[in-house]
């Protein structure tokens, strides 16, 4: 069972000069929680920046790994990350099917992460 689960409804991607920044989030206010991806694509993974419901949580050299799945994702911290994160090592990301903002959002991540 994930530490965190975010049911996104809000959802927002930015490309610029080869960096991708993705967010996805409960609602409209950073309040109700929400993870953000910011890197440049095809650099390994551990250069990109993570950041979980506020930015005192967030680091790049932090994700473990990433597992897609047909409702969203699995973002797993590393357990070195966890203490920055206030040891949240694991946060479910669901996405409704039919959201079309919600599928850019997750292709664009994908793209970000290889």
């Amino acid at each position: 069972m994930a530490d965190i689960e975010i049911r996104a409804q809000a959802f927002w991607t930015d490309t610029e000069d080869g960096t991708i920044a993705v967010g996805f989030a409960s609602s409209e206010d950073p309040d109700d929680g929400y993870v953000l991806f910011e890197g440049t694509a095809g650099a390994p993974v551990k250069t990109v920046y993570v950041e979980v419901s506020d930015e005192i949580f967030g680091s790049d050299d932090a994700i473990e790994a990433v597992a897609f799945t047909d409702t969203g994702f699995t973002l797993t911290l590393t357990p070195r990350a966890a203490s920055k994160f206030g040891m949240v090592r694991e946060v479910e990301v669901h996405v409704a099917p039919d959201d079309a903002g919600g599928a850019a959002a997750l292709v664009a991540l994908k793209s970000l992460l290889g």
